[in-house]
């Protein structure tokens, strides 16, 4: 470390310009007083460093969590619940917000619900709701118009009316998204610190990484608390108020049934982007389809509130920088708009796959095991695959490789299933290698 900063005395000092001397003996100075740098003055130096590189796009997250949090209140004191996109749940809004449309993947159901006065006739609440939906299906852009042609008249007549309200039950749905976006937002760190970690072999160095991440850990937790807080408050007022006791507004709602063929239809409209990726990035095509299927249900247009986007739910900040940066040679995260367009995101979602598969655990010999480490790193991180299999709970996945490879895939798999720190992650392993064969005999 002295024989470095030495050299960089003697770099200062040759390219010095014409100034007055005394500011050239205060550089010089500056340079010795670095050089008799204590350990513990150095070791705080790259830790400032280290924070620096993996800090680089939290200011991005913190404005993204800033007009998630606003953009939700505003929902909330219209709906009385703050329903968004969630993974396999596409939620829509109108301009003014009054009209809202949720497909559901999950629960295979489409609503379209409506906001009306109190005082509205049932008669008249239909027949706006009616109008309403008719705008829906036929407005090109509107997702609804991708999964209703038409609307039967007797359907309308069955439709479910409700008051807006601040309930208990509302304010624990609208906590239970914070909640588990923290926890995603969470395994989003593991990432960048793996990421960090990726160059760096020295236990000092991985040690700092790791301690820079439990304080980003820390600082989102105390950030989710003042969340929660604030939601808790915000219920309060409203049922404070006069109004949400005997609400202004109410809610029209008309739900059906997703076509039957809608998954097969979603699906072929992918599966030429997934064999065009899976031969140039040399993915099995199989599994860009398990993904895509376990991600989004095959919807384009699908959003989490991580925030990850489209069809193979990328991450701006992780995978997509990662790709970016090792790829396309961009040092910036992508952008939603880019994301949500197929060919662009299937494209990023393998490349993605290929960096774990040939970078982050090349390490790991037997393809069907490396296989299984990858789907779990795609959710979660090649560090917290790394923890599942070292006995020190190190996020090394070098030295978790060398666990790995003395056993077999099927040990892997279960390994995995039973020791991965998130249950998240152990569900999706299981529906992703179980979609694998779905897919393998159909493409």
């Amino acid at each position: 470390m002295k024989t470095r900063l030495t050299g960089l005395m003697t770099c200062l000092i040759l390219s010095m310009p014409s100034v007055f001397a005394a500011d050239r003996f205060a550089e010089i100075d500056a340079v010795i007083d670095k050089a008799n740098f204590t350990q513990e003055q150095m070791d705080k130096e790259y830790q400032d460093f280290v924070f620096a590189y993996m800090a680089e796009y939290e200011n991005w997250r913190v404005e993204y969590l800033k007009e998630f949090d606003q953009y939700r209140a505003e929902i909330i004191e219209k709906w009385g619940v703050g329903d968004v996109s969630e993974r396999h749940r596409n939620v829509e809004y109108s301009a003014d917000q009054t009209v809202k449309s949720i497909i559901d993947y999950d629960n295979n159901e489409i609503s379209v619900s409506i906001l009306v006065d109190s005082d509205t006739s049932d008669e008249d609440a239909k027949a706006e709701l009616t109008k309403q939906i008719e705008v829906l299906v036929t407005t090109p852009a509107s997702n609804v118009s991708k999964v209703i042609r038409s609307i039967e008249p007797e359907a309308i007549a069955a439709v479910k009316i409700t008051q807006v309200a601040f309930s208990a039950e509302n304010e624990k749905q609208a906590k239970q998204v914070i909640i588990e976006q923290t926890k995603a937002q969470l395994r989003e760190i593991d990432k960048e610190s793996d990421k960090a970690q990726l160059t760096k072999t020295d236990n000092l160095s991985i040690e700092m990484i790791e301690q820079v991440s439990i304080q980003k850990k820390k600082k989102l937790l105390v950030v989710a608390k003042e969340r929660l807080v604030t939601v808790a408050s915000d219920y309060d007022k409203q049922r404070a108020q006069k109004t949400a006791e005997l609400t202004e507004k109410k809610i029209v709602e008309y739900k059906v049934k997703l076509p039957k063929n809608g998954l097969s239809s979603r699906a072929s409209a992918v599966v030429n982007f997934a064999q065009t990726e899976a031969e140039r990035w040399h993915i099995s095509s199989a599994l860009i389809m398990a993904v895509i299927h376990s991600e989004s249900s095959f919807d384009p247009k699908a959003t989490s509130p991580i925030p990850a986007y489209g069809l193979m739910q990328i991450v701006p900040t992780t995978a997509g920088y990662d790709v970016n940066q090792i790829v396309r040679k961009i040092s910036a995260p992508m952008s939603s708009g880019d994301l949500y367009v197929p060919g662009v995101n299937v494209e990023t979602g393998a490349a993605y796959l290929n960096i774990l598969d040939k970078r982050y655990l090349k390490s790991i010999e037997n393809d069907e095991s490396r296989l299984y480490c990858m789907i779990a790193a795609y959710n979660t991180g090649a560090g917290n695959v790394a923890k599942a299999f070292n006995a020190d709970g190190a996020r090394n996945i070098r030295k978790a490789a060398k666990v790995i490879n003395k056993m077999a895939p099927d040990e892997v798999y279960q390994h995995l299933l039973h020791n991965l720190p998130y249950d998240e992650t152990k569900h999706y392993l299981k529906k992703v290698s179980s979609r694998i064969e779905l897919y393998q005999n159909k493409i």
